[in-house]
């Protein structure tokens, strides 16, 4: 599974909205290795992230404990369904489940002026998911955060979908390989995205036809007919970190080390909120990296310049554009080299603060034969999936023995306002 979203890749753009912030215009040169905190689960702010395969046995997924989805406004067991294995995604925004990991709970969808109902179409690298936006109040498992009556996406809702996803609109089906309306299909039972930006789409889906934006958003006469449309920001499915009333500026993703061998599985942290005021999120020691407004930096890569450079959670390999190492013979989305490579990048936020990111690179042959039993492997890359090559994605493996910031665009943090990457 390829969990990273498109919409850094396509007119979307993330351009959720301008964000950004100062840097300093000095290199700086990788700090020494830190001794790595990884924070302990629990209120007020922090969620068990595991890698262990998931609901489908996934490489390089992280997933949080769990939250449970209610009914706006309703409490008791038939109101509200618990659901695991929710993939932690820094490249999207927005809560996204599975409908049949919801079941039949009764969640209201969101509604035009005109009474019609509102759906959304999100390509992933790997395909596109459709499913109708709902309102729903929620409960983080760990921390025990809670939300009341957010928009999240219900993805495959069966009313939405039809047999055999006869009902996804063209304009959205089209935007990839293949449609992922389910948990096998999609590879977890949801997504949480909690990357750069306050809303998915943000202003670009306010006014579709001007920004000729198709396959976004949708207005529904009915579930079956649904139709290109503009949505409000308020009717965007919102990164749900940024609708906390507090630690609401950005995560922390905190993975232990992993050795190029492989583990069967990995414990560690989703901290919620930068400098904050917990012991669990202080700043100061990092990295800054800021953001431009698409959510990108630049990477410079073996001398070649990659303007769209991100570091991704969402993505289970490290994706890189590179000719000169020998892809799989087996699955060609994956590299195969002959001996491990020992390989780095210069990574330079807005402002010019720049630092070198060392990765590692060995035959993914062993790791992706089936049954597979190792799911934390930080060794694996594979070509880049833009076909203008213009990005350079450090996906999962590289959060492995790191502490990884995500900053949010327009907040402030103790380390400047986001969005930024940090570690």
């Amino acid at each position: 599974m390829r969990k990273l979203v498109l919409l850094a890749l396509t007119p979307l753009a993330l351009l959720a909205a301008c964000g950004g912030g100062g840097g300093s215009s000095m290199t700086t040169p990788p700090p020494p290795p830190p001794s790595q905190q990884i924070a302990t689960p629990g209120a007020p702010n922090v969620e068990t992230l595991v890698v262990n395969g998931g609901p489908v046995q996934n490489l390089n997924t992280a997933f949080i404990n769990g939250v449970t989805i209610c009914v706006h406004g309703q409490v008791g067991a038939a109101n509200c369904v618990s659901v695991d294995g929710i993939e932690v995604d820094t490249g999207s925004s927005g809560l996204r489940v599975l409908s049949e990991a919801i079941g039949n709970l009764p969640l209201g969808i969101v509604t035009t002026n005109g009474g019609m109902t509102l759906a959304e179409c999100v390509p992933f690298a790997d395909g596109v998911s459709f499913g109708p936006v709902a309102v729903a109040d929620i409960t983080f498992h760990d921390s025990g955060k809670t939300l009341s009556g957010i928009n999240v996406q219900v993805i495959g809702d069966p009313a939405y979908v039809g047999n055999n996803d006869i009902n996804v609109p063209t304009s959205c089906s089209s935007l990839g390989p293949k449609i992922e309306d389910t948990v096998s299909a999609f590879g977890a039972n949801g997504i949480l995205g909690v990357g750069p930006f306050l809303q998915d789409c943000g202003s670009l889906c306010e006014n579709e036809p001007a920004n000729n934006i198709t396959g976004a958003y949708y207005t529904c006469p009915t579930a079956a007919t649904c139709v290109d449309a503009s949505a409000t920001l308020a009717q965007q499915v919102a990164n749900p970190v940024s609708l906390f009333t507090s630690d609401n500026n950005g995560v922390i993703v905190e993975l232990p080390s992993v050795g190029n061998a492989g583990m069967a599985s990995v414990t560690g942290a989703l901290v919620f909120g930068i400098g904050t005021g917990h012991q669990n999120n202080m700043t100061g020691s990092e990295t800054v990296l800021f953001e431009d407004g698409s959510g990108f930096i630049t990477a410079n890569y073996k001398g070649t310049v990659f303007p769209q450079g991100y570091i991704d959670s969402g993505s289970n390999i490290n994706f890189i554009d590179d000719g000169t190492i020998t892809v799989c013979p087996d699955d060609a989305s994956y590299y195969c080299p002959a001996s491990p490579l020992n390989l780095s990048a210069m990574l330079t936020g807005v402002g010019g603060t720049s630092v070198t990111a060392n990765f590692t690179v060995v035959n993914a042959d062993p790791f992706i034969q089936l049954p597979l039993s190792l799911f934390a492997v930080p060794v694996l890359a594979g070509p880049s999936l833009d076909p203008q090559h213009q990005s350079f994605d450090l996906g999962l493996p590289y959060f492995y023995g790191r502490n990884v910031f995500q900053a949010i665009e327009n907040q402030s943090t103790p380390a400047g306002t986001g969005p930024y990457f940090a570690f």
